[in-house]
């Protein structure tokens, strides 16, 4: 992986590579730029597999920033700076980088990671979309020859979090030879000089597999932090931007905007959604004012498993399409795992070149989801006869809130560590616009003045806007015999209260 950005520097030098903060550079001086940052990144002591985590909006500093990281023998961990202090100490604690990389917006989110000493670096990087002086004097005086490092296929490049079910992050292993063998298997191959819209987040696993796959294939990637609809169809118009991804929600919104304020948008040659289930009234309306939309199906460790687009029919499209090249599908039982026939329900289990290699040293969390070669995706699914993949729920207890995972688990951390609370269970319930959004069950003890609200304030300190959960107070909690909170009674509960 470390040789992609090296070779398309070399095929086209001169096509521009990525477009942001009022800058502009080409494949030349893209690749000049990472080789002069990870020549820094060895003068301030990286070795081979230490850690460097970027905290960073969408802009070319994130890319440069990580591919210097991946071409010095490092690994990158892009961080979500959508996460409190609180949690981004604890993926700090988890993966200890060398260096941090972080826009100056999101330094108050850094606090708790400073004071826990932990971090080599920490390195400022910009201000709104301009980056700051110290960090342009990183390419000042440095050689921009490729830095000489040993690197294999199984070297981790990547470490990309998501919350664990028990509350605690977990960070997926992505290897160079994963990216490599994704990238051959690409069947919908771009010519170079595509140009793609950086809106979704880099710190996705969606975001970053369309960043590396424009470096692979010549495209240009124009950033924008902005992801207010009328700011996407402006740069849409301005960049002639021919792709995008982004989460069905989001989509809604530009769509109404186009309504208001139509557009010249010619260029724009289709759009690609997940995260969550794509409506079929959604990808009608888009085929309508002629613009294509795809979904894809997968996860941060399983990549992408399947892919639906129009030509394979809207008779499909409740469907998460066909299956990737080289990936292979099991529905199995999810008490025996044994394999059931066509059309019957059960768990996905996922087996492909591009599974992640684990989480960060975190064996036990590995082995319970990756057996013999076999992910558990924990979502139930069919495929029918023609090996079109459905999902038509979920195994795991896991609260889909507009393409983000929120795990009840770490919510109830937060809400039990408050004083009064004696016990506290999460379930998602329905939300026609975000899919699901979690609500708490909270038991305090009889004599806690605890209030919603106050409980609410705890959340908002500890945890992003998103997961904040709505609040419900209950005499006790409904059990199994076994002691086990019995979640599907209090979604009926949850139910009732709408």
């Amino acid at each position: 992986m470390d040789l992609f950005l090296k070779q398309r520097a070399a095929d086209t030098p001169d096509l521009e590579a990525l477009v942001g903060g009022g800058r502009r550079f080409t494949f030349r001086e893209f690749n000049e730029r990472v080789n002069q940052l990870a020549h820094y990144l060895r003068e301030i002591g990286l070795q081979k597999g230490d850690r460097v985590a970027i905290l960073c909006k969408n802009n070319h500093p994130f890319p440069t920033i990580a591919l210097a990281a991946i071409k010095s023998g490092g690994i990158a961990v892009p961080l979500n700076w959508r996460l409190t202090a609180y949690e981004i100490e604890e993926i700090i604690k988890n993966c200890r980088p060398k260096a941090l990389f972080y826009d100056e917006e999101f330094a108050p989110s850094l606090t708790l990671a400073k004071e826990a000493g932990i971090v080599g670096e920490f390195i400022p990087v910009g201000t709104g979309m301009e980056t700051i002086p110290f960090f342009e004097s990183i390419f000042e005086n440095r050689p921009v020859d490729e830095p000489v490092v040993e690197i294999s296929k199984d070297d981790p490049a990547y470490i990309l979090f998501t919350s664990g079910s028990t509350g605690t992050p977990k960070g997926c292993v992505i290897s160079h030879g994963g990216f490599y063998a994704y990238l051959k298997a690409d069947k919908a191959q771009s010519a170079p000089g595509y140009r793609s819209l950086a809106v979704h987040p880099l710190f996705h696993m969606s975001s970053t597999l369309a960043c590396i796959r424009s470096i692979y294939f010549g495209g240009a990637t124009v950033f924008l932090s902005d992801d207010t609809p009328a700011k996407i169809w402006e740069m849409i118009e301005q960049e002639k931007i021919n792709y995008m991804f982004g989460f069905p929600s989001l989509y809604t919104y530009m769509l109404e905007e186009l309504k208001r304020h139509p557009r010249k948008i010619d260029s724009l040659k289709g759009v690609s959604a997940g995260g969550v289930k794509v409506p079929v009234s959604l990808i009608k309306q888009y085929m309508e004012i002629g613009i294509p939309m795809s979904q894809g199906y997968g996860s941060t460790e399983a990549w992408t498993v399947s892919r639906w687009s129009p030509e394979m029919g809207l008779d499909k499209a409740e469907s998460v399409g066909k299956l990737y090249p080289n990936v292979e599908v099991k529905i199995v039982d999810p008490e025996t795992g044994n394999p059931l026939p066509t059309g019957e329900v059960g768990e996905i289990v996922v087996k492909s070149p591009y599974l992640f290699k684990g989480y960060w040293q975190n064996p036990q969390a590995t082995d319970e989801v990756l057996r013999d070669g076999w992910f558990h995706m924990g979502d139930a699914g069919y495929l029918d006869a023609d090996g079109f993949l459905y999902v038509i729920g979920r195994y795991k207890d896991v609260i889909v809130y507009g393409g983000d995972n929120i795990y009840p688990a770490e919510i109830e951390k937060v809400l039990q560590a408050v004083d009064g609370v004696l016990e506290a269970a999460v379930v998602g319930i329905p939300d026609p616009f975000w899919g699901e959004v979690p609500r708490a069950f909270v038991v305090k003890s009889p004599d806690s003045p605890l209030t919603e609200e106050a409980l609410t304030r705890v959340c908002k300190e500890k945890l992003a806007a998103y997961k904040v959960p709505q609040i419900s107070f209950a005499r006790s909690l409904p059990k199994s015999g076994t002691g086990k909170v019995l979640k599907h009674v209090l979604k009926e509960k949850a139910a009732a209260l709408q």
